[in-house]
């Protein structure tokens, strides 16, 4: 959408100009008139910019955060919260056993802080929740921990079942994508497009496709993904399936499915052989099958070329392996990237 805001200067010259048309006679250079000329062109220019940034609230792909979230609330659409990470720790002690209340806190050396959410096991294993939501509390097995405040006889904690499910606030590209999904697509009672605006309205699903029918007549399979398009977990699904239920017709057979990862290795060359060169066209081919990828879907061969010949400092490549479009088996399985053998 053009401007519509001239410049200050522009205004200035063109309230000038009339000015000097309607006047009988010369005026002083330094005379009020040059005053209200500028005082003038300020306050239309404000006026102009108040336009300009209120023509921009009145569309969804355009507005600001707190416009969008009121018109996503129209629509009964409300933006996803940051979820806490779960795991499970094993307590170290000292000598024997001790009892750590529940809420007792643990923390990674970046400070990252999680608590207890049940008393230890005669192992010393305790379930943990982060303390606050987001993604970056999501840890792996064996990080080591310690106790922000001491607990007598123990002497640390490690990370014995890695603490995920973690996810960010839902960011205002997201909720847009959603606000947008739903007005080019709006509800009619259960159609394969509601199946997956109400899957992914669910914290922690990052995509979701439906397959009516595929179970027979009456049946609806939702196939997810959980945060950053890894496989959803059992609480995930149980989750999802639950909320559709909510929202569906009470005739239909529900199914919320992980898809099954079917890996497609990779023999590449490429020019100039560098160990920079090889992350970036990992990277490119990774970006391509998280753009595309869907269960039972295609990636197509000339996407990936592509993708390679996007690298800057890349000035030949060979896909030695697959040597055409990679398709899966059936619409049970995601296509996912493999390992990469790179030839010289």
């Amino acid at each position: 959408m053009a401007s519509i805001r001239p410049t200050l200067k522009e205004i200035h010259n063109r309230i000038h100009n009339d000015a000097q048309v309607l006047l009988d006679e010369e005026h002083l250079r330094r005379s009020d008139l040059a005053v209200f000329e500028a005082v003038i062109a300020g306050a239309s220019h404000a006026l102009y910019n108040a336009i300009n940034y209120g023509r921009k609230q009145l569309f969804i792909d355009s507005c600001d955060t707190q416009y969008l979230e009121r018109i996503a609330g129209i629509f009964g659409i409300v933006r996803k919260s940051a979820t806490k990470a779960l795991g499970k720790i094993q307590f170290k002690y000292a000598v024997s056993a001790v009892d750590a209340p529940i809420g007792t806190v643990v923390q990674t050396s970046s400070g990252y802080q999680y608590e207890t959410t049940g008393s230890p096991t005669a192992e010393g294993i305790a379930p943990v929740r982060a303390v606050l939501g987001g993604e970056q509390y999501n840890i792996d097995k064996d990080t080591e921990l310690t106790l922000p405040s001491p607990i007598a006889g123990v002497t640390g904690a490690v990370v014995v079942e890695e603490i995920l499910g973690g996810t960010d606030l839902e960011t205002d590209d997201e909720l847009r994508a959603r606000v947008l999904a739903r007005t080019q697509n709006p509800p009619r009672q259960g159609t394969k497009s509601d199946f997956i605006a109400w899957a992914k309205e669910v914290e922690g699903v990052s995509d979701a496709w439906c397959y009516p029918k595929e179970q027979g007549d009456g049946t609806v399979v939702i196939r997810i993904l959980g945060p950053d398009k890894e496989l959803p977990d059992e609480t995930l699904l149980e989750k999802v399936k639950a909320y559709l239920i909510s929202k569906a017709s009470v005739l239909a057979t529900i199914y919320v499915l992980a898809p099954i990862a079917q890996t497609f290795n990779f023999t590449l060359k490429i020019t100039p052989d560098t160990l920079t060169n090889r992350n970036l066209a990992e990277q490119a081919i990774r970006k391509v099958f998280n753009d595309e990828s869907l269960p039972g879907g295609k990636i197509y061969l000339s996407h990936l070329n592509k993708a390679l010949s996007d690298i800057a400092s890349e000035e030949d490549h060979t896909i030695v392996s697959p040597d055409s479009d990679i398709e899966v088996q059936d619409s049970s399985y995601l296509p996912t990237v493999g390992s990469i053998l790179w030839q010289d």
